[in-house]
């Protein structure tokens, strides 16, 4: 109908080799000629569905009698270069690995090959040219480096720049993955404990690959309750607080808490003596030993009088 709308189903598939170039840069066309590439449906406003999943299909609003012709799809994509190959696709080592990372370009043009950068440069780089079975050309670089934990989660990626011929500006494609590497956790110093008469308070902080920790009061495995309560707050993939908070730790003889962070490829530990128990003893022995030197100072009096009276008697039998 005039002024109405019309939907036209459409998929479309395309060869591996530029399966790099299907980008959300990509639009979709209809034109009445292939050959001319005479536009089509110009006066209209066509809606297209996901092109990045091969899904064409596009409504036409506003339709008109003079709309009635026939209409062929074509896929226009930005003119670059196609995407480099990284090998492996994804990276996820233990640290202290050595880490081998291989990008590949075409090289249509002996004379102006493809330049190969690596953001950020984590080590040795050297750089091939090499030939495929079908003897056209590609440029290799292959980055080398040990795995640190300074690396996990860092993007690393790969520039093709295409110098042109005179006259033509370069173009330039790149291609990244996000590094994962597993490394032992550690505690931090900034863990620590605020101690009161009727309250234990201990923060321990863990710095690993997906930590998770577990607190151990009195050697034993803490379950929570009123007067036990642990709160885990983790920051990011990698950094993990916990905080335990125990009530009246006179009553449960508390004399130590010990955090454990652990994760696939290590772990560690840190011991916190609170000694809500031993400082109960320690008042005790303190009083005991003022006591005793109370005592044993009265005796050292006693005696030092008795020798004094004694001396005293000497003298005056003597007189």
């Amino acid at each position: 109908m005039k002024g109405s709308c019309v939907t036209i189903p459409c998929s479309f598939d395309i060869k591996n080799e530029f399966e790099g170039l299907l980008t959300d840069t990509c639009a979709a066309k209809w034109v009445i000629n292939l050959d001319a590439m005479d536009p089509g449906l110009t006066d209209t406003e066509p809606v297209t569905e996901n092109l990045l999943k091969k899904d064409c299909t596009t409504t036409f609003n506003k339709m008109q009698p003079d709309h009635d012709k026939t209409y062929y799809f074509r896929l226009e994509c930005p003119n670059s270069p196609p995407l480099p190959t990284l090998t492996p696709s994804t990276l996820k080592v233990k640290e202290g690995a050595f880490v081998s990372l291989s990008c590949s370009a075409p090289a249509p043009c002996l004379s102006y090959l493809p330049t190969l950068t690596w953001t950020p440069r984590l080590g040795d780089i050297q750089e091939t040219v090499q030939k495929n079975q079908d003897k056209t050309q590609f440029k290799t670089s292959i980055l080398t480096f040990t795995a640190s934990r300074l690396h996990h989660g860092q993007k690393i990626t790969c520039t093709a720049v295409y110098k042109k011929q005179v006259g033509s500006p370069d173009a330039s494609v790149t291609i990244d993955l996000k590094a994962m590497v597993l490394f032992p956790p550690v505690i931090l110093d900034s863990s620590n404990c605020i101690i009161t008469a009727s309250q234990v308070n201990c923060s321990c902080e863990t710095v690993g690959s997906s930590p998770m920790l577990q607190w151990l009061m009195n050697g034993q495995q803490v379950n929570q309750s009123n007067n036990i309560i642990v709160f885990n707050e983790p920051l990011n993939s990698t950094y993990l607080r916990s905080i335990i908070t125990v009530n009246e730790p006179q009553a449960k003889h508390l004399s130590s808490l010990f955090c454990f962070s652990f994760n696939s490829v290590g772990s560690a530990g840190k011991q916190f003596w609170v000694d809500c128990q031993e400082n109960s003893a320690d008042k005790k022995l303190f009083i005991a030993r003022i006591v005793l030197f109370l005592a044993v100072a009265c005796v050292l009096l006693f005696v030092i009088r008795f020798l004094q009276l004694q001396s005293n008697n000497v003298k005056n039998a003597v007189a």
